[in-house]
């Protein structure tokens, strides 16, 4: 078996945030075979990884501190923010810590 693609997932990006993108993502790591890095606020992203069952699932949780808001201009946001979902997950594929990176967030980017 080979090396698991790693995977940065916005988890507070998109609609129904952080709840339907952990998941999807979760469902992801199952059937897909991903190693998933999920990057949120921490309490927001563990309350909704406790009511799902990822026993042995490469699964894990990178903190940010920040999240761009809805009525927030992207480009702008990412700059004053890099501490922000979107911005780590992105520093992690820039960094090689992540293969690819996925947000539901900042349409307009």
């Amino acid at each position: 078996m080979g090396k698991l693609i790693k995977v940065a997932v916005d988890a507070m990006g998109g609609d129904y945030a952080p709840s339907e993108i952990v998941n999807g993502a979760v469902q992801a790591a199952k059937e897909l075979g991903v190693e998933i890095m999920l990057v949120g606020i921490k309490a927001d992203v563990e309350a909704e990884l406790d009511k799902i069952d990822t026993t042995n699932l490469p699964i894990r949780l990178v903190e940010a501190s920040e999240i761009i808001k809805d009525d927030e201009e992207p480009a702008f946001a990412v700059m004053r923010k890099p501490n922000s979902s979107v911005a780590l997950a992105a520093k992690l594929v820039k960094q090689g810590e992540a293969d690819a990176m996925l947000s539901a967030g900042l349409q307009e980017l």
